[in-house]
């Protein structure tokens, strides 16, 4: 029969599973396009335009897990679908733990996901956003010249699913983002900046100005860095540093990581892992957030969830599988695309704003360092480990004195977490992952 929509096809295939002997079925399906610019001295260097669609399926039988995913969108696939993943089923060994949720959700809150403007976006609106990002970052200062280009992009997503207990849910979610890459000469040396928004209302966005002219002012702050030499002090990690420090920090709350002990918090729920200043949260529900969604990819709803309350550890994050075998409620946190089963992943996952002005944090410090970006895989959330590369500024006298590069910092995540004796107030939402400044009371610096 013909299938006018995704919708429709969608809910086809839960229906033909049904009947072909699936006790359980879910269906998931996602229709993505994306449009994206990349400028570089003035010329349009990349114009993407891109679309994709695709639809997975996962059956239950006798407790067992059969999954498959196709991008066509034909009724005639239906049939050939369902039969092949109910016979991935009958091989696979059984688990109790996987059953698909069974609680329909009330509609979510008014989360402003999507934008009505984006889809109207042209190639011509993008490049004319990298172009002005660009033209502002070479007009910032004499010393750059060039850059490594702008770009500019927006997407939309339609997300559909359903199964044996709740019925067809949807929802569309849009973002955009503007980023420039600014080189700044000062004889031979060269020195690279870059600034990246990225949000899910276009009219949140920075202006093409401002991220041409940070970008710049980023390249410019970089000249003349040289290392330090190796000491132990107290290190400030600027907002957009802390967020990439909080990112490499997210596996060690993930449930899986937990059931199978690869985590330093495994079995220390209820205990104080931190300082009093540090609080955790994953927020599938943050008003335009750009990991906020009405529900996940297993269809659980999402929620507010802190994981680290003023230094106590409080929970894990978890699908529903992860959730059953320990007992506890699933917290929304089952991140899929149609290609894919729900695994462990963050929606918005922030360190929550504390009271401290970043530019007291550096004023009370006689020396230090203020790292503005890491490098390499450095965090090993099984250890407990930390080490990676940065680069930021010397602080001397409660000032910053001069750039740094070519160092490396570490510690130990128990040490630095509890070691936490500043958080500032200047915390931005530009990712899925998102912090304000934080301060650690001393860690290891390697330098010249």
């Amino acid at each position: 029969m013909p299938v006018a929509s995704p919708a429709e096809f969608i809910e086809r295939i839960k229906v033909i599973a049904e009947a072909s002997g699936a006790a359980e079925a879910e269906v998931y399906g996602e229709v993505v396009t994306i449009n994206e610019v990349r400028v570089r001295d003035k010329e349009v260097e990349l114009l993407q335009q891109s679309a994709l669609r695709g639809v997975g399926l996962r059956v239950l039988r006798d407790s067992k897990t059969g999954f498959m995913f196709t991008t066509e969108f034909q009724p005639s696939i239906i049939n050939e679908l369902v039969l092949r993943t109910i016979a991935l089923a009958s091989q696979a060994s059984p688990r109790e733990a996987v059953r698909l949720p069974n609680e329909p959700f009330p509609s979510q809150r008014l989360l402003e996901i999507s934008d009505d403007s984006i889809p109207a976006k042209t190639p011509a609106d993008l490049v004319s956003l990298a172009r002005t990002a660009e033209q502002n970052a070479i007009a910032r200062d004499k010393r750059i010249q060039t850059t490594l280009g702008a770009r500019a992009g927006v997407a939309t997503q339609d997300v559909y699913f359903t199964n044996t207990y709740i019925k067809l849910q949807t929802f569309r979610a849009t973002s955009c983002w503007l980023g420039c890459t600014a080189v700044a000469a000062n004889g031979a040396e060269r020195r690279e900046g870059s600034y990246l928004d990225r949000k899910r209302i276009f009219a949140d966005l920075s202006p093409p100005e401002f991220v041409g002219q940070k970008s710049a002012d980023r390249a410019l702050a970089k000249l003349g860095a040289k290392p330090v030499p190796s000491t132990r002090a107290p290190v400030i990690f600027e907002n957009e540093a802390a967020g990439g420090f909080l990112e490499g920090l997210f596996g060690a709350f993930n449930g899986t990581n937990a059931l199978e002990k690869r985590t330093f918090l495994a079995d220390r729920n209820g205990q104080t892992v931190a300082s009093p200043l540090l609080s955790i949260v994953d927020d599938g529900i943050l008003r335009r957030g750009l990991g906020s969604l009405p529900f996940d990819g297993e269809g659980t709803q999402t929620r507010r969830t802190p994981v680290m309350d003023q230094g106590v550890f409080v929970r894990f994050l978890h699908t529903a599988a992860t959730a059953r075998l320990f007992n506890v409620t699933a917290t929304g946190n089952g991140i899929r695309s149609y290609d894919s089963l729900p695994a462990v992943g963050p929606t918005n996952f922030y360190i929550d704003r504390g009271s401290a002005n970043p530019k007291t944090m550096i004023s009370e410090l006689s020396r230090g360092l203020y790292v503005t970006d890491t490098a390499g895989f450095g965090i090993d959330t099984v250890s407990g480990q930390y080490s990676q590369q940065a680069e930021g500024f010397w602080i001397e006298n409660g000032a910053l004195a001069a750039p740094v590069d070519g160092i490396t910092i570490a510690g130990n995540l128990n040490d630095m977490l509890m070691g936490i004796d500043a958080v500032g107030k200047d915390l931005e939402y530009r990712s899925v992952f998102a912090s304000p400044s934080i301060r650690f009371k001393e860690l290891t610096i390697g330098g010249g």
